[in-house]
């Protein structure tokens, strides 16, 4: 329905549904068109472009530049560890705590979140962070960690490329000017930065950085294990049972 009428936006589709007796609300048929990449008018209409276009056996010129700027997802990741997105996140200066930042990991595979409050923004925390949390936790899932994807910042060079060294991992940065293609710990951080931070810092005073770490923790233990998802990798489940899946499947066997 959705490329019959590729103008029509989420809430006109599900009225037109609910006529034909199928029932679904937008949001819903929002997350059904992001998740077919038909998410905007422009992705809908292109599809349309480019089926005329092949059936005809001419590509116009409109359409190769539609195509050249669409964006397509570039990330392979088919397990826990293929692929770990990391960057960092300036909190704020705290009073009485002074500056913090945070360092963000998602799992491409299983949208599974890692972080840690740091003091410092450098390459010698960020290499910590590496070897001590996404590696580690990795392992103790049953995983191995292959390759990260980093931004150029100052932080993912000289320790960390040594930790990486030594761990055998590959280590990928993004184009300069193009954050958005690390868009999977972005998208984390916001929602860390959206549902977590602007509300915890509204509920309490923190004045010790083991205190926000505390407060971190716990959200990361409901992102991860609790919180519904609806990506296209997880399909409803949670980022846990994918990560710990090795683990679980492992001791079914052994039971």
């Amino acid at each position: 329905m959705a490329l019959s009428w590729p103008t029509w936006g989420p809430k006109r589709l599900s009225l037109q549904l609910e006529r034909e007796g199928v029932v679904v609300s937008p949001s819903t048929v929002w997350r059904a068109l992001h998740r077919l990449g038909l998410g905007t008018r422009a992705d809908r209409l292109l599809v349309l472009e480019t089926h005329s276009a092949n059936s005809a056996g001419l590509l116009t010129e409109r359409t190769r530049r539609n195509l050249s700027r669409r964006k397509v997802r570039h990330v392979q990741a088919d397990r826990p560890g293929d692929l770990v997105c990391i960057d960092t996140f300036y909190i704020g200066n705290l009073k009485g705590v002074g500056k913090l930042w945070q360092l963000t990991a998602c799992d491409a595979a299983s949208s599974y979140a890692m972080a840690k409050v740091i003091p410092a923004n450098n390459a010698v925390e960020a290499a910590m962070f590496l070897r001590d949390v996404v590696a580690a936790e990795l392992e103790e899932a049953g995983w191995k960690l292959w390759r990260v994807l980093t931004d150029g910042g100052s932080e993912f060079k000289a320790e960390f490329d040594r930790a990486c060294r030594e761990l055998g991992v590959r280590h990928t940065r993004i184009k300069p000017r193009h954050a958005w293609t690390n868009g999977f710990v972005e998208r984390l951080q916001g929602t860390i930065l959206h549902e977590h931070w602007r509300i915890a810092f509204r509920r309490r005073y923190f004045r010790r950085r083991f205190q926000l770490q505390a407060s971190l923790d716990g959200f990361l233990h409901f992102y991860n294990f609790e919180r519904p998802h609806q990506g296209y990798r997880t399909k409803g489940r949670t980022p846990a049972e994918i990560f710990w899946g090795a683990v679980r499947e492992q001791r079914h066997g052994e039971d």
